[in-house]
């Protein structure tokens, strides 16, 4: 910048602007972009400054480079033949971030997101105004054609260079104002880039968040509907065992071993079956369609997942430290973005409080005379806007207030919730293997009733009952294998490693 100057002379303008006129306005339309318009499927050109060429690409995650192009209703799923499709739970969660609407929208928000902080990254870039007039009276034609530049510097001061020409003269002119009070200093001069920056940062973490949320989403929708196929082929199970004992009390009846009367209580366990077997495909069916839903498929695909429904104890269950938790989760991150922001808020109201003083330096030049240098101060000081300043004031303070309380109540809910989700880790892990001994009890019940009834020594209807005991005993082992993977997924949710958990990696903007 020393090595920098610019001279006054009494070179005539009017060529040097207007070929300046002429180089901007061509600068500002060779620039096209051919892009698909969405809805016709035609080409459409769309003109862009030059600043959008340097934009980096949309946000993504390894599974999702295709996502912003993908037409959900273009084609199935390569894992799909017809309209059932066979799934892992990682293809599910792929599909997901590929096909789901909601987050798809969410990455055009962040395109904008973008260019919103690029915009305000350019505070400190100069800025170009061109303007040109025209009248013509009766006796008289004037024409005119200005350029102004103005440059605003980190003190709070702005730099203003203004060249016009007219058709009687022209006149230059350079100037420099600093705000000495109100306005001045670096912090309040940032104070706009620094909230969009930290802005930028909320809507970066909240869209982590997001894309966290679904794949939590999808997982437990995969899971439930794995949980609805095991009861339904539990149910099915216990109906067609149901069948067998009606076959088996009617061989006895004949054979005079046991009373007729029995056939009514077998018949009744099938009615019992079949009413447990339409609720669990009903269910099945309900969980199919949420996951469907989610995935943005359509509504006649079958979904069969290839993952079976194991509690299998996670060996890299290690508890994080609490700090490295905090690191992790995207409401503490947010609210410290919050307290940040509020700073920035309580800093510039503080400032507000000010008269504004400014000194004002130039040089100006009306040709043919010589330049003159120009020095000035100004002051303006309000009175009557006093409490409304106060009241700005007073709500900046308490924001901070609130913000730094409501991080402190966020610290001690995580380390509650953090507590409690290592816990149900361990507890629901416990409660499978209860539920599978308790399915192997009833089954060994089961088979010692059907083998005694067969001898003549029990009734169907005791039969029945260690039938509906060895039901409710593998449902709840499908229950509890369910809940303990939730509880997991759940931890994962807790200690903020949902991503890191399925190796997606979210990339932030680039500064």
């Amino acid at each position: 910048m020393d090595s920098m100057g610019i001279t006054l002379s009494s070179v005539r303008w009017g060529p040097f602007l207007s070929g300046m006129i002429l180089t901007i306005l061509s600068g500002c339309l060779n620039l096209e972009d051919t892009r698909l318009h969405s809805d016709t499927g035609q080409k459409t050109t769309i003109r862009e400054s030059g600043s959008l060429r340097g934009l980096p690409g949309p946000i993504h995650s390894s599974l999702m480079n295709e996502a912003d192009r993908y037409n959900p209703t273009a084609k199935m799923p390569k894992a799909c033949t017809k309209n059932v499709c066979e799934l892992t739970l990682e293809k599910v969660i792929e599909l997901a971030l590929e096909r789901n609407i909601s987050l798809l929208n969410r990455r055009l928000d962040r395109e904008t997101d973008k260019l919103s902080l690029e915009i305000a990254e350019n505070r400190y870039t100069p800025k170009f105004t061109v303007s040109t007039n025209a009248n013509r009276t009766r006796n008289d034609t004037s024409a005119s054609a200005s350029l102004q530049t103005t440059v605003d510097v980190p003190t709070g001061g702005s730099v203003n260079f203004t060249v016009q020409e007219t058709n009687r003269g022209g006149s230059q002119s350079l100037t420099f104002r600093q705000h000495l009070l109100k306005g001045a200093g670096i912090d309040i001069s940032r104070g706009s880039l620094d909230r969009a920056r930290l802005s930028e940062q909320r809507k970066m973490i909240g869209f982590r968040r997001s894309v966290a949320d679904l794949v939590v989403q999808v997982i437990g929708a995969y899971r439930s509907l794995a949980g609805a196929i095991r009861q339904a082929e539990i149910s099915k199970i216990s109906l067609d065992r149901a069948y067998e004992q009606l076959k088996a009390t009617q061989a006895l009846i004949r054979a005079g071993r046991v009373a007729e009367r029995e056939t009514v209580r077998s018949e009744a366990a099938i009615a019992n079956g079949e009413l447990s077997f339409v609720r669990a495909q009903n269910t099945l069916e309900s969980a199919q369609y949420n996951l469907i839903d989610i995935l943005e498929l359509e509504s006649d695909t079958i979904i069969r997942p290839l993952e079976e429904l194991k509690a299998v104890q996670r060996a890299s269950v290690l508890t994080p430290t609490f700090e490295d938790v905090l690191q992790n989760r995207s409401d503490y991150l947010q609210a410290l973005i919050g307290i940040e922001t509020a700073k920035i808020e309580l800093t510039r109201a503080r400032n507000n409080m000010l008269p504004d003083l400014a000194l004002d330096v130039g040089l100006r030049r009306n040709e043919p005379q010589k330049p003159e240098p120009t020095l000035g101060l100004s002051a303006s000081v309000p009175l009557s806007n006093k409490r409304e300043r106060r009241l700005e004031l007073m709500t900046a303070r308490n924001a901070l207030l609130k913000e730094e309380r409501n991080i402190a109540e966020l610290r001690e809910s995580i380390r509650v919730e953090l507590r409690q989700a290592v816990n149900d880790v361990e507890v629901n892990f416990r409660l499978t293997e209860l539920a599978r001994d308790a399915r192997d009890l009833a089954e060994q019940n089961l088979e010692t009733e059907q083998g005694k009834f067969e001898q003549g020594l029990t009734s169907s209807s005791d039969v029945a009952t260690s039938e509906q005991e060895l039901v409710r005993s593998e449902q709840a082992q499908a229950d509890a294998i369910v809940a303990y993977l939730g509880a997991l997924t759940k931890l994962d949710t807790v200690t903020g490693q949902t991503l890191e958990r399925w190796g997606i990696q979210v990339d932030t903007v680039s500064q």
